[in-house]
C-alpha cells in the first residue's frame, strides 16, 4: 500500500504530467507494476474530489483544488504511518539496496524519512551495514552535510552486489515485479531481487546467452546461467555509470588465445545493442572467464587438455582436502575415485574464481547447512588449504559445495547390516517376508534364509543380526517378527538398526575434558558480537591453549558467513594451526546480542587442534544436537554454575 501513496505524492509534487515510465524509474519498479496500481490510485483521487487526468503521450496529473490536494496529501501521511514498521535486518538490506541503487550520495536524514525511524536509528543501521560491506572489502564513506556513498574496488563493488541478489528475503511487494508471462531460466527469487536492484530486459539477457549457447555448443547448467546473468546485469548497470572493471594485460593476453573468445565477443556486441552501453575489452574478459568455468563444470572426466597448472594446483588441493577428512572422520578416503575425480573438476573453476575474485552462488547453501553441519564444519577447515596455495580463503558459497562432495563420499562408505533370516521351514513365507524386508529397509542385506534346524550348522560370524519368526538364543543381536512383516514388527526392526548404528560409532571423548571452568561465564553482560570473542578468545590465549593469530582466525571465520546455528546459539571457531590445546569455551548472557542478523544468548567457542582433529567430528555432531533441544536450552540458561552446565552436556 505504501507504493500507492508513494505514487500519489509523486503525482502531486509534480505541477505538470509525469509518465508512468518516470514514476517507475523513481520508485525502481516496473511499468507493469505502476499500471497495475493505477485503479487503485484513482480510487483514492476520487474519492477526495480530485480528478486523474491522462493526456496521452504527455503523462498523468492531478486536477482540482488545492484544499483538495492538501487533504489527500494528509491520507496518505496517514497512510504511510500505519505501515508495519521494518525489522532491523530489513533495514539495512533496504539501505544496501538504496546504496547500490543510486548514482547520488544518500544523506541520513533521506533514510530516516523513507524508513520512519529516527536518525539515531539510522546511525546503529550504517554500522550494520559497514560490517556487512567489510566481508566484500568494501567501505562507506560519510561526509556531514554530503551523505553517504559505498567506496571500494570496482570487482569487490560487483561482487557485493552479487552477494546482495542472493540474500533470500521474502517481500510479498515485490512479487509484482514479476511480469505474469514470463517462463524463462532464471528462478524467482533471483529475478525478484535482481529486477529490485537493476530494472533490465532480462528476455534480452537470456536471449543473448542462450544464442551463444548454440554458438558454444554446451548448454550452461542452470547456475552458470544465472551467475553469468547477475553478472551481465551488474556490469550494464556498472558501465551506465562510468565504471568499468580491469583486468590485467597479462591475463587479457592468455584469454584472447582461447577459441571462446570470439563467443564472449559476440556476447559484448549484443549487449552494446541491445542495451545501447559499451563493453571494453576487460569485460568481455570477464565473460569469458564466467563462460570457462561454466564449461569446466561440465566435464565429466579428467582429460588431458587443461591449463597443467590449474590441473597440478587442483589435484594437489583436492589430495590435501581427503587427507585432512580422513583424519577428521577417522574413515579410509584414498579408495573413493569418486571423491577424487569430482573434487577436482569443482576445484578447476574454483582456482578461477578465487584467482579473478568471481563469486559463486550457491542456492543451497542454507539446506546444506542444515542437512550436513559437522560436513560443514569440516569443509570449513579446508579453507587453510587455499590460503596455503592460493593465498586465499573461500567464501561459505565455496564451502557448501566441498560439503555436498565429502557428504557424497561418506553416504558411499556406508556399509548395510548384515542379517540372516530365520524361518521354522525356509521356504515360502521366509522368501516372501526376505524380499519385504529388502524393500522397506535398504540398509538390511539378507544374507541368506535359513530353517531353524540349519541354523546350529551355520557359522555366522559376518552376520550383523538375526531375523526370526521364531524365538531362538544367539550371541548375535535378534529380533523376532511376524512372517506377515506388520507395520508394528517394521517400527521395532527399525529402532533396533538406530541402535546398532549408534553403537557401530566410535566412541568420541567426551566433551568434558575440553571444558575447563575458567573458560565458562554464566550471566555475562556483553553487548556485542566482537566483545564476546575478544574477551573469549584472550582467555585462551591467557592460558596458553591458542596462539596469538587465533583470534583473527575466529574473526575472520566471522566475516565468511555467520556462525549463529538458531535458537538463539552461537558457534564461532578458530583453525587448527593456531590451536596448542583443544578447548571449547561457554558464555550463557544475561540477555540477548544481535549476532549476524540474530539474537544470541548462548556461545561456545571452539578451538581443535590438529592432534584432535579426528574427535572434531564427535565434538560438532554432540553439540549441534545438544543445542537442537528446546529443552535443553532452557536448562542451560537457568544454569547457575559449570558443574550443572557440564551436567546437561552429557559429560562425566
Amino acid at each position: 500500500m505504501d507504493r500507492i501513496f508513494n505514487i500519489i505524492n509523486l503525482l502531486l509534487d509534480n505541477k505538470e504530467p509525469i509518465t508512468i515510465n518516470d514514476i517507475a524509474n523513481k520508485l525502481k519498479v516496473s511499468n507493469k507494476t505502476i499500471r497495475n496500481d493505477m485503479e487503485k490510485v484513482e480510487e483514492l483521487i476520487i474519492k477526495k474530489g480530485l480528478i486523474l487526468t491522462k493526456k496521452q503521450g504527455v503523462g498523468i496529473c492531478i486536477e482540482g483544488t488545492e484544499i483538495n490536494r492538501l487533504e489527500l496529501q494528509k491520507e496518505c501521511l496517514k497512510g504511510k504511518k500505519i505501515i508495519e514498521p521494518y525489522s532491523p535486518e530489513d533495514r539495512k538490506y533496504y539501505i544496501l539496496k538504496r546504496l547500490f541503487m543510486s548514482d547520488e550520495n544518500i544523506t541520513i536524514k533521506e533514510l530516516a524519512e523513507e524508513l520512519f525511524v529516527s536518525r539515531v536509528t539510522i546511525h546503529k543501521d550504517i554500522d550494520e551495514v559497514e560490517t556487512w560491506l567489510e566481508n566484500y572489502n568494501l567501505k562507506l564513506l560519510k561526509k556531514t552535510n554530503y551523505g553517504i556513498e559505498i567506496v571500494g574496488r570496482e570487482e569487490d563493488w560487483r561482487n557485493a552486489v552479487v552477494g546482495l541478489v542472493s540474500v533470500n528475503k521474502e517481500n510479498d511487494e515485490l512479487r509484482e515485479l514479476l511480469y505474469d508471462d514470463y517462463s524463462g531460466r532464471i528462478d524467482y527469487k533471483t529475478m525478484v531481487k535482481l529486477k529490485e536492484l537493476i530494472n533490465l530486459d532480462y528476455k534480452q539477457l537470456e536471449r543473448i546467452l542462450t544464442e551463444a549457447e548454440e554458438k558454444l555448443n554446451f548448454n550452461f547448467s542452470d547456475d552458470a546461467f544465472i551467475s553469468l546473468i547477475i553478472h551481465i546485469a551488474i556490469s550494464i548497470k556498472r558501465l551506465k555509470s562510468n565504471k568499468d572493471i580491469t583486468l590485467s594485460s597479462e591475463v587479457m593476453e592468455g584469454l584472447k588465445k582461447k577459441s571462446e573468445y570470439i563467443i564472449a565477443e559476440d556476447i559484448a556486441a549484443d549487449i552494446e545493442s541491445t542495451f545501447k552501453v559499451k563493453q571494453g575489452e576487460c569485460e568481455i574478459g570477464y565473460i569469458l572467464l564466467h563462460i570457462l568455468g561454466a564449461k569446466m563444470q561440465q566435464s565429466k572426466t579428467i582429460d588431458e587438455n587443461m591449463n597443467l597448472e590449474n590441473d597440478d594446483l587442483s589435484v594437489s588441493i583436492a589430495y590435501e582436502i581427503i587427507n585432512m577428512a580422513q583424519q577428521t572422520l577417522n574413515i579410509n578416503l584414498n579408495e573413493d575415485k569418486q571423491l577424487l575425480n569430482g573434487l577436482i573438476l569443482h576445484l578447476r573453476p574454483t582456482i578461477n574464481r578465487l584467482k579473478y575474485d568471481l563469486t559463486l552462488r550457491n542456492p543451497i547453501l542454507k539446506e546444506i547447512k542444515e542437512t550436513y553441519p559437522e560436513l560443514y564444519g569440516l569443509a570449513w577447515m579446508t579453507s587453510g588449504i587455499f590460503e596455503k596455495y592460493l593465498g586465499i580463503r573461500i567464501s561459505e558459497e565455496e564451502i557448501g559445495y566441498i560439503a555436498l562432495h565429502l557428504g557424497a563420499a561418506i553416504e558411499r562408505q556406508k556399509k548395510p547390516f548384515s542379517a540372516l533370516v530365520v524361518c521354522t521351514s525356509g521356504i515360502g513365507t521366509a522368501q516372501l517376508l526376505a524380499a519385504k524386508l529388502e524393500k522397506h529397509f535398504k540398509d538390511i542385506e539378507i544374507k541368506d534364509i535359513i530353517s531353524l534346524t540349519a541354523l546350529k550348522e551355520v557359522e555366522y560370524k559376518d552376520i550383523d543380526l538375526i531375523i526370526s519368526t521364531v524365538a531362538i538364543e544367539s550371541d548375535k543381536p535378534v529380533i523376532n517378527i511376524s512372517p506377515l512383516l506388520t507395520q508394528n514388527d517394521i517400527k521395532r526392526l527399525d529402532l533396533l538398526i538406530n541402535s546398532l548404528k549408534n553403537k557401530s560409532r566410535k566412541k568420541t571423548e567426551d566433551m568434558i575434558d575440553f571444558i575447563n571452568d575458567e573458560l565458562v561465564e554464566i550471566k555475562a553482560s556483553y553487548r556485542t558480537k566482537a566483545e564476546v570473542i575478544t574477551s573469549m578468545c584472550n582467555k585462551f590465549y591467557s592460558k596458553g591453549y591458542v596462539d596469538q593469530s587465533f583470534i583473527t582466525d575466529v574473526f575472520k571465520r566471522e566475516s565468511l558467513g555467520p556462525t549463529e546455528v538458531g535458537n538463539g546459539v552461537a558457534i564461532p571457531h578458530g583453525f587448527s594451526e593456531h590451536v596448542i590445546q583443544s578447548k571449547i569455551g561457554i558464555v550463557i548472557l544475561e540477555s540477548p546480542i544481535e549476532w549476524s542478523g540474530g539474537m544470541v544468548d548462548v556461545i561456545f567457542l571452539i578451538g581443535i587442534s590438529k592432534t584432535d582433529l579426528s574427535k572434531a567430528k564427535g565434538i560438532f555432531r554432540r553439540l549441534y544436537n545438544k543445542v537442537d533441544s528446546v529443552m535443553f536450552l532452557e536448562n542451560i540458561r537457568k544454569a547457575d554454575s559449570t558443574a550443572e552446565i557440564k551436567r546437561l552436556l552429557e559429560v562425566k
